[in-house]
């Protein structure tokens, strides 16, 4: 019989023949690709540190985000529903929709970023372009919440 184990990013269960990953000497079992590349990147979010406490996950730490996105949407209401039902789909992410035009998205950070979400839109294969206006606007965006997400990785002392 295989035995379960929840994954530390998402906290679905998954059977131990899932991805995995050792660190420091532990093995964990993850759900998919994206949440092992999560964890690869900041382990510490998830698990917490021996010496400092528990991580900003299992603190039960959310970051909550909205974002409107300017994109230049599929002029076919049949890519524009693809899209935001895959987005739908996207771990993390709370709610998609599209308003006058415009994605609006919202999402957990602990969870997926912007930029992942970003590179989910591209890998969906839908063409959508954006301004280079736009473009910079998003990479301010990206960049705060690398830092977000780096100060989360830092455990906190449990009292």
């Amino acid at each position: 019989m295989t035995q379960t184990k929840n994954c530390p990013v998402c906290e679905m269960t998954v059977s131990e023949d899932s991805y995995t990953v050792t660190h420091r000497g532990i093995i964990f079992w993850l759900c998919s690709e994206q949440c092992r590349d999560r964890f690869n990147l900041r382990p510490s979010l998830y698990i917490g540190d021996p010496k400092q406490g528990k991580s900003a996950k299992q603190h039960g730490i959310k970051v909550h985000k909205k974002r409107n996105l300017n994109l230049e949407l599929p002029n076919n209401n049949e890519s524009a529903s693809l899209l935001v039902q895959a987005l739908n789909s996207l771990m993390g992410v709370t709610e998609a929709k599209i308003n006058q035009g415009q994605l609006e998205i919202e999402y957990d950070l602990v969870e997926v970023s912007l930029e992942e979400i970003e590179a989910f839109i591209k890998s969906t294969g839908i063409h959508i372009e954006q301004s280079w206006l736009d473009k910079i606007h998003d990479s301010f965006i990206h960049y705060n919440e690398e830092g977000q997400l780096d100060n989360l990785g830092h455990p906190y002392k449990d009292n």
